[in-house]
């Protein structure tokens, strides 16, 4: 035994001298896994650049023109219209606290008012305040940005210096499970392909010891057959699992 463990170790290292002084065998790996990897290097880059392109946060700053700059063509002052009889100014305190430079009008007609990417309407009914969100109808997602303004304000209101994100999420999600068990069987069967491709390398590169009969002569000199298949073993199956 002691034998052929001395027998296994030393095949072991000349099949990885041999491996490693092997330029060609090193080439064909390179190769085959650059045909194999690369698709699937595509895909997620694929993957990756769709989440970001398609999810988006709404935010005021896209619609409603920040406390500290001026009106320009894309933005507007967020409107408020005062239904309350009253002042209101920790509202607009907390409006102000979002970046969010809010326009107050008493006016009850608002077609007489100029146009805004949307509105709140502000009014006291039995005691309470009631809140009524209006938009334009050319801003997409003016709905979800007013509700996320309110929700926001009721924070500030509250003393609370948490905030409230909301993202958009229109085309195909890339977050959703069926999706993603797609990319995992994509990805298992190219993982697959390419193990199934990897052992002809190696027999490739073990048919050079047959063409020069160096096992014939190794066994006539003592070498146990299991010795040699073993020592080949000890350094492609870890390699082939590494790969």
């Amino acid at each position: 035994m002691e034998l052929w463990r001395q027998q296994v170790c030393a095949m072991g290292r000349v099949r990885f001298l041999k491996l490693k002084h092997e330029g060609k065998f090193l080439r064909s790996i390179l190769l085959f896994f650059g045909i194999f990897i690369l698709p699937i290097l595509m895909i997620f880059l694929q993957f990756h650049l769709w989440e970001n392109s398609s999810n988006w946060e709404i935010s005021a700053k896209s619609y409603c023109l920040p406390t500290e700059e001026k009106s320009q063509n894309k933005l507007a002052n967020l409107l408020i219209l005062n239904d309350t009889g009253s002042e209101i100014e920790d509202i607009i305190s907390a409006l102000r606290t979002q970046n969010i430079k809010p326009e107050i009008t008493l006016e009850k007609n608002i077609t007489s008012i100029p146009l805004h990417h949307g509105a709140i309407k502000i009014s006291l009914e039995d005691k309470s305040y009631r809140y009524t969100v209006m938009c334009s109808t050319e801003p997409i997602n003016c709905f979800p940005m007013l509700m996320n303004i309110l929700s926001n304000t009721f924070l500030r209101l509250f003393n609370s210096t948490e905030r409230i994100s909301i993202w958009s999420e229109p085309f195909y999600n890339t977050q959703n499970p069926e999706v993603r068990n797609e990319v995992f069987f994509i990805c298992l069967t190219y993982m697959l392909t390419l193990a199934a491709g990897l052992p002809p390398h190696f027999v490739a590169s073990s048919r050079e010891d047959h063409k020069l009969q160096a096992r014939a002569q190794l066994r006539l000199v003592g070498l146990f057959p299991s010795a040699y298949w073993c020592g080949q073993a000890l350094v492609d199956i870890p390699l082939f699992w590494t790969l």
